[in-house]
């Protein structure tokens, strides 16, 4: 039930404002593979538990010591 609300978010939040706008069209369209596919592996991680919420930042700070 949570992953469907998740996608539901996504779909509000980032299809319908690039589809609803055509002013956003060239900017939502281009690059997809730099700002999209990523962002949905990393989500897609966070939900798996694969990777923790800010983790990256947590080892910085723990190297940094």
């Amino acid at each position: 039930m949570q992953l469907i609300n998740y996608i539901i978010l996504f779909f509000n939040m980032v299809v319908v404002p690039c589809v609803a706008v055509p002013e956003n069209w060239n900017y939502c369209y281009k690059n997809m593979d730099v700002w999209l596919y990523p962002e949905i592996q990393k989500g897609w991680d966070l939900y798996t538990e694969k990777e923790i919420p800010y983790q990256n930042e947590r080892e910085l700070l723990e190297n940094y010591k």
